[in-house]
């Protein structure tokens, strides 16, 4: 804002930024207007059903504002489902009060969203400290003393990525901060660093059965099964779909495969080729993003790492799920008649006692004992000359200022929420049923979904609005037409597209954390990252969704993939030592890496 006159006639004005966007936001709501007002009456509800998820889209493309669009979709659809109740001259206080305290407030009253984000706030404070208490630095130091040159660092952290599971941030955070150093020491293009981040962060965490992603996932499947009568829990919905994510199965096999293999094609060969000839990890001229906000924590000086004070909370966080999922659902009838039939030790039972079990209440838990571990460890660490530098103090302050950095992330995750009790309001999902059933082939509506997923996600770039926007409105629509197979099938394309967007959208959180955690200049990582994502998208696509629909079971769709993806690395990837390099073997270390104190030459 900026000020004109002086004195009593001052006055505030918008600057240009704020007139521009307050106009986009404007166009974008009318588009939307005119689109729901064009669209078709059906059985008692008409276009405007669609005008909350289409706002929330429309609006954050355009306007680059996220948080405003989800905001103007909470509240347009309180306006929208008050109408008829509320007195024009009312209506917008009315439905002011609706949004705040029947969109917003009510889902946060329940226990479960409120231990979803106990959850997620204390596992990214956990991560501070184990941080701050040179728990990061120890694993970069024990990976570097194993390390033998560019592919064992590349591998390296692929695998310090799969091992992350539980959070993406966590994961983007981690490994790109604790393999940074190590992948420049083998001139390993920070491109490739970024990549492999990047798809080992979300692709990773919407895979993984103890995450910040899992509860929030099934939360959502669990109140997509209630609405249409299902007797199947959010979490069996979850389970059953597992073998249907094909975009994020094909991510990890394509990254796994390309790293152990050492092939690379398009952009992303010629990073590597850069790096490994010359030695330049950046291009020329890139920007790299640094972290803001207290992204990245650095380790006290006076600490020496160690791997241990990062492995201990964290193997404690995924114990104590794993033990608390078990003891919170030991009593309950339907546990109790499968560990009798079978068991502890089979799929059905653990399938069974997910389901059972308060899973946010004890995820919370668990999280909660981590930090706490995290914390002791950090406050009982003594320095070279015998001092503990770290006291209680400073160690509590780093564990809240990580989850205040991370205060965007919270928020998008309650307007998401908002925004799922606003579709139900005005009857999103009614009016797609009336839209769709009868007037679509059953074995396409996955892959529309899966494609209008990733679109909406990449378009906004977050995947969990995505999954509020698209599950409560197309699982129902699936239910009717083809019961639980279809069901599974599109729910795992909500899950799967959602998260295409989140992977590689140049305004994810993920994409933008991942640039800044690797120090990579952010337009190349999306450049270089986009062709092997949408590749992967496409493989998912025809292989997955289309053919399992149609012709053949999930196993034939994964293994058809797994092959596809392999001739695709085979035709067209290139060892980046076998050109540059080998082109240049008579230059004076045109690939060699220089040694460093305390690490041999190679």
């Amino acid at each position: 804002m900026t000020v004109a006159g002086a004195g009593r006639g001052r006055r505030w004005l918008p600057d240009r930024a704020t007139v521009r966007v307050l106009g986009r936001t404007a166009g974008a709501l009318l588009l939307v207007a005119m689109a729901a007002a064009s669209l078709p009456v059906r059985q008692g509800s008409s276009g405007w059903s669609l005008f909350p998820p289409l706002a929330a889209i429309v609006v954050s493309v355009l306007s680059r504002h996220l948080v405003l669009g989800l905001a103007l979709a909470v509240y347009s659809g309180a306006v929208i489902s008050m109408a008829d109740t509320a007195s024009l001259a009312l209506l917008p206080l009315v439905a002011l009060e609706r949004s705040v305290v029947g969109f917003v407030w009510a889902p946060l009253r329940e226990s479960f969203q409120l231990f979803i984000l106990g959850f997620t706030a204390s596992l990214i404070g956990m991560v501070r400290v184990i941080a701050r208490a040179g728990g990061t630095q120890g694993i970069a130091e024990l990976l570097v003393r194993r390390a033998a040159g560019a592919r064992s660092a590349r591998l390296a952290t692929a695998a310090l990525g799969l091992a992350i599971f539980f959070d993406d941030y966590a994961n983007t955070v981690v490994v790109g901060t604790t393999m940074r150093p190590i992948c420049d020491r083998f001139r390993v293009s920070r491109e490739k660093l970024a990549y492999l981040v990047d798809s080992t962060a979300a692709p990773v965490a919407g895979l993984a059965v103890i995450s910040t992603w899992i509860g929030y996932e099934v939360g959502l499947l669990d109140d997509a099964m209630r609405q249409v009568g299902a007797a199947v829990s959010g979490y069996e919905l979850f389970f059953r779909a597992l073998p249907a994510r094909f975009y994020c199965l094909f991510t990890v096999f394509f990254l796994s495969l390309s790293t152990a293999w050492q092939r690379d094609f398009g952009p992303m060969l010629r990073a590597e080729r850069r790096a490994l000839h010359t030695g330049q990890v950046l291009a020329p001229g890139a920007r790299p993003l640094v972290g803001a906000g207290g992204h990245e924590t650095q380790p006290h000086p006076d600490l020496r790492g160690h791997w241990a004070v990062a492995v201990a909370p964290v193997s404690l966080v995924i114990l104590g799920v794993l033990a608390g999922m078990h003891l919170d659902a030991w009593s309950a009838p339907a546990t109790v008649a499968v560990r009798q039939a079978g068991g502890v030790w089979t799929r059905q039972y653990w399938t069974t006692v997910f389901a059972q079990a308060d899973g946010p209440k004890v995820m919370f838990a668990a999280s909660m004992a981590g930090s706490l571990l995290a914390v002791l460890l950090a406050c009982t660490r003594r320095s070279a000359d015998g001092r503990r530098p770290l006291a209680l103090g400073p160690v509590l302050r780093v564990w809240g200022q990580g989850i205040a950095g991370f205060h965007y992330a919270l928020i998008i995750l309650v307007l998401a929420w908002a925004i799922k009790e606003s579709c139900t309001a005005v009857g999103t999902s009614d009016y797609l049923l009336s839209l769709l059933v009868g007037n679509l082939r059953p074995w396409l509506l996955p892959v529309i979904v899966f494609l209008l997923a990733a679109a909406v996600s990449f378009a906004i770039g977050t995947s969990w609005t995505t999954m509020a926007i698209l599950l409560p409105t197309m699982l129902p629509v699936a239910w009717r037409m083809g019961a639980l197979p279809l069901t599974v099938l599109v729910a795992a394309a909500v899950l799967d597209g959602a998260i295409f967007g989140d992977h590689c959208s140049p305004v994810s959180d993920t994409t933008v954390l991942s640039s800044i955690a690797s120090s990579c200049d952010h337009l190349a990582h999306v450049h270089t990252q986009l062709g092997y994502a949408c590749i992967t998208m496409l493989v998912a696509a025809l292989c997955g969704y289309v053919g399992v629909a149609v012709l053949y079971p999930r196993a034939v769709g994964l293994a058809l993939g797994a092959v596809v993806l392999v001739g695709i690395l085979w035709l067209w990837g290139r060892d980046p030592a076998a050109g540059e390099c080998a082109a240049n073997a008579g230059q004076a270390g045109a690939c060699s890496v220089p040694p460093e104190p305390g690490l041999p030459a190679r």
